[in-house]
Formats: C-alpha cells, structure tokens, sequence
C-alpha cells in the first residue's frame, strides 16, 4: 500500500465530471524517484463533500459523511485509515478500516468518494494498493519549485487580468 494525500480537487458542472487527484507522499530515503499520482473522477456533489471536510465547513446541519463519523466516534469505534484497493476502469473500489472498542479492525466496502470524505473528517490515513497506481496512475515530474513557480506565474497573470478580458 502507498501512503497518499489529496492534491487536488477539480470541480467540475453538468455533464463534467469532477475529479480528485491523490498524490503519493514523499520517500523518505532521499530518492529522486518521481511521485505518482492518482486521478479519480466522481460528481460534483461528491468532490463538494470531500472539499467541505478538507475546509472543516462545519456548515449549520451536518451532512451524511458528518452523520458517519460522528456515529463511529458515538460507538467507541475509529476510522483507522481508507484504501483504494482495486481498479476496474474506470470504476475504482475502496474499503474503510474501522477499529473497535478492542482494536478489531472492521473493513467496510465504500466508493471512494465516500472513503475519502470520511477519511478528511477524521484525519485518517489514505492508501492506493500499488497495483491500482501502477495500473491507474500517472507519474509527476514536478517538484516542489515548480509549483511555487507555476503559483508565481498564476498570481502575475490575476493581478494583470481585468474585467474586459472576459
């Protein structure tokens, strides 16, 4: 299993889907390896979720991924971590692994949508098998300073735009 984080999240409307790119956490050993990434498309009201539990939008009446948890956490349980384990394009497949009062790990199929909006909320851990991001996933070039620079050029072009651009 490969430890990941959401990237990014591209909201998209209509007939579009929306798509959440997780990216595959640095190796500790020094490697030069280029990280991989992941892309999974899902609605637009699922990309929303997972966006609003990223921004901690408590909101003024909790949705059902907010409902999850805090029946988990009501329970004596714990959302241990979310795998995205198989890939059968372009469906993807996800298991949340809940522990118990004892420590038992309970695994509990989910789509990953649904995995990952409750793994925001409750800061648990996400996987990809290795298999599904070898098969589904992409390689990144990017490093860190091409970022910052891609940010610098994305903020140079906001501060030059005005209204009649449009």
């Amino acid at each position: 299993m490969i430890r990941v984080d959401i990237e990014t999240i591209i909201m998209a409307a209509g007939p579009v889907p929306s798509v959440i790119v997780l990216r595959e956490r640095g190796n500790d050993d020094a490697s030069d390896a280029p990280l991989r990434a992941l892309s999974i498309q899902t609605g637009s009201y699922e990309a929303a979720a997972i966006g609003r539990g990223i921004d901690g939008d408590d909101g003024s009446r909790p949705i059902t991924h907010d409902l999850m948890v805090d029946t988990i956490r009501e329970l004596g349980g714990k959302l241990e971590r979310v795998e995205i384990n198989r890939v059968d394009a372009p469906i993807f497949y996800a298991t949340v692994v809940l522990a118990d009062q004892d420590s038992h790990e309970k695994r509990v199929d989910a789509r990953p949508s649904d995995a990952l909006a409750l793994a925001v909320r409750s800061n648990a851990p996400i996987y990809v098998e290795d298999d599904v991001m070898n098969r589904a996933g992409n390689v990144s070039y990017r490093g860190e300073e091409d970022s910052e620079k891609e940010l610098e050029r994305f903020d140079e072009f906001a501060r030059s735009v005005s209204p009649d651009d449009f």
